[in-house]
């Protein structure tokens, strides 16, 4: 009786452990697998591995983001770019496709880069329509401007130009050298929803666009009512 006590607990040991191995095995291969599809369409080439599942970057996508918003998007390429590595960026898009770096560490920071890039795919396609009425470059000039006027910026040297709305190296260098990021994400708090998006009008547009699904709605609607109004527009398919 003690013997069969004993075979019948050796067993189930077993069983789990098998079973552990089997979990073991489907997680290293979900972590090791080369390609993927979004949407069923939008095929993920994994050049190089990532330390994080990707089947999660791509259940979490298709949980926060309408399709339609990868419409522009043919593929997305994970790896180590010349592109990424000498602008010092995460991701970029080009034509139809985005690339980003293998080396985030975190579901959330695949995702965020991914639908970042996607709103500058949704922008480029369609710039006319987006930008065309001129309210959202309003918006963000007066944003700049009242950036400008701030007395903590007013101890800096503000010789940077205010009014550019496109990207400008210099000003880029100016918030990051002459005042500091962690001093402009205090001077940008009421005014941008991230010190990033005073950059410049297309990543006001691409983080605001970023942070309509994955941030705080109600605070973006609040401090760019335009922008937030222009995002709902796409969404709904109204321009």
């Amino acid at each position: 009786m003690v013997d069969k006590e004993k075979k019948i607990g050796y067993n189930i040991i077993m069983d789990r452990k098998i079973e552990q191995i089997i979990r073991d095995s489907v997680e290293r291969s979900k972590i090791q697998r080369k390609e993927f599809v979004i949407f069923d369409r939008v095929i993920v080439h994994l050049l190089q591995p990532t330390v994080i599942s990707f089947a999660e970057v791509i259940s979490r996508l298709e949980e926060k983001v309408p399709q339609h918003m990868f419409d522009e998007i043919d593929e997305i390429f994970v790896g180590s770019f010349d592109e990424n590595d000498n602008r010092a960026l995460e991701a970029h898009y080009e034509h139809g496709a985005i690339y980003i770096t293998n080396d985030m560490v975190t579901i959330e920071d695949y995702v965020e880069n991914i639908i970042h890039e996607a709103a500058h795919s949704i922008e480029q396609a369609r710039g006319f329509e987006i930008y065309g009425d001129q309210k959202i470059q309003e918006e963000f000039l007066g944003k700049r401007m009242t950036l400008k006027r701030t007395p903590a910026t007013n101890g800096h040297n503000t010789d940077a130009d205010f009014g550019e709305i496109e990207y400008s190296e210099d000003f880029d260098l100016y918030l990051y050298k002459e005042v500091g990021y962690d001093e402009i994400g205090n001077l940008t708090s009421g005014l941008f929803y991230s010190p990033y998006a005073a950059t410049s009008v297309n990543e006001y547009f691409a983080n605001g666009l970023e942070n309509f699904f994955l941030g705080d709605r109600e605070h973006l609607n609040k401090i760019s009512p335009k922008l937030t109004r222009k995002i709902w527009e796409i969404i709904n398919d109204e321009i």
